[in-house]
């Protein structure tokens, strides 16, 4: 399994970057996690709409489907020439309601994310985990071949997270607050340092920083992390890939 970064920045991009979007690869297939803001730009250097097994989206806020409507037209697309042989699957929050009915196409499956249940999908275990953010939020982890993937969402410090990202080979966790910055208010958000304090009490091997402030100090919030982390801290790069 691979996760490629397609998007990082939190709230809206730089200049030419994403918000949210992460491309997991399987033996078996594909998941988007995420959809904001400039990732259809990036997907497209990857992959084709037709090789997705699902799309996920954490939350309902707009830097993390903004560009769900643009990924619906390319399913469309590809579905009316015959390169797509099924509807698109979609996995979401059912909340807010008014966001969710706007994503209703005919040529998408919107599936209410239950975490109660598991979910199987491109030969993966996926499991979801409500987080603290200011509207329901899922972190999710993603099991394949003995291998860990946990993204955070968006979320404040909690101990449901710690628990989630138990011994992950791979932590993708928001760093949204930075000193300094006025990208956010802090409502529903961590700062480096908590981000390094969660990946420590999990245990976990690798820590990504994502949904990072655009004027943030991000080599001082990378520091910041691996000094409570105890362990190797990365900053994300456009398209960069992680094997798990």
């Amino acid at each position: 399994m691979n996760v490629k970064i397609l998007g990082y920045w939190g709230g809206y991009p730089t200049a030419g970057g994403a918000t949210a979007g992460y491309l997991v690869t399987t033996a078996e297939g594909q998941i988007l996690l995420d959809c904001g803001s400039g990732v259809m730009s990036r997907f497209s250097f990857e992959t084709r709409v037709e090789e997705l097994s699902g799309v996920i989206l954490s939350h309902l806020h707009h830097d993390h489907m903004a560009d769900m409507g643009i990924l619906q037209y390319a399913a469309t697309g590809a579905i009316r020439n015959g390169r797509m042989p099924h509807r698109l699957a979609l996995y979401a929050p059912a909340e807010p309601a008014d966001k969710l009915s706007s994503l209703y196409e005919t040529h998408t499956d919107i599936h209410v994310i239950d975490p109660e249940k598991k979910l199987y999908m491109a030969g993966a275990e996926i499991e979801f985990v409500p987080v603290e953010h200011t509207i329901p939020c899922y972190a999710v982890k993603i099991t394949y071949r003995g291998k860990v993937l946990v993204y955070s969402g968006d979320t404040s410090y909690c101990d449901a997270l710690i628990q989630l990202a138990k011994d992950a080979d791979i932590f993708l966790c928001e760093a949204t607050i930075c000193k300094g910055s006025v990208h956010t208010t802090g409502a529903g958000h961590m700062d480096a340092i908590q981000a390094g304090m969660i990946a420590g009490q999990a245990n976990v091997k690798k820590l990504v920083l994502v949904h990072l402030p655009g004027d943030g100090n991000l080599e001082l919030m990378r520091q910041e992390a691996s000094q409570a982390f105890g362990g190797p801290v990365d900053l994300p790069e456009p398209s960069r890939l992680y094997w798990v």
